[in-house]
């Protein structure tokens, strides 16, 4: 694919070569002028190309320690479990919850929703990732209720988030956990 782009881009600018060769004689433009411009042309598309896979790429590294980081740590994956026991087996978690385990779940998703307020992270990029982790903490009533609305002042980015999120989840009809449970 990579290199069927490359072939179009060299075969087009060869054209535009052979092109102004043919119609400079006729304009009074020397070829070397016109060479030039292509080069510097081709020379400004080729950065441009090159920056925008570079900052592809440190995107991917970027959601992908993110995920380490949820993986790795001790706390989010005991509330994560107990969430998604939760969730598909109907085990309720009230008597079972440690608040560390949900203010360092909930701090996640604070310290993630705040990059995608910035821009450093969009939500069709991250959905596919954290939709599920995200919801099933933020729609379940018993987290709502001993923390999140508790404490709203503490999870400003999560409330400024979870309506475009919920939005883009809706638009794109894709299944929202405990939907009903809707955070306000």
């Amino acid at each position: 694919m990579k290199k069927n782009r490359y072939l179009i881009i060299v075969f087009f600018i060869l054209l535009l070569v052979l092109i102004l060769n043919l119609v400079s004689p006729i304009i009074g433009v020397e070829t070397t002028t016109v060479l030039t411009t292509i080069t510097t042309i081709t020379g400004i598309f080729s950065v441009f190309i090159e920056m925008k896979r570079s900052a592809d790429i440190a995107e991917c590294e970027f959601i992908f320690n993110l995920q380490k980081q949820f993986d790795d740590n001790k706390l989010i994956q005991e509330i994560y479990k107990k969430l998604d026991d939760e969730y598909f087996q109907g085990k309720k978690i009230e008597d079972d919850l440690d608040r560390r385990e949900i203010v360092c779940y909930l701090t996640f998703f604070e310290m993630m929703t705040s990059l995608m307020i910035k821009g450093v992270l969009k939500i069709e990029d991250v959905d596919a990732l954290y939709a599920y982790p995200f919801f099933i903490a933020m729609n379940n009533k018993t987290i709502q209720n001993l923390e999140l609305v508790k404490f709203k002042q503490f999870y400003r980015n999560i409330y400024t988030i979870y309506p475009k999120w919920f939005k883009y989840r809706k638009l794109n009809e894709l299944e929202i956990p405990y939907e009903k449970n809707k955070l306000t």
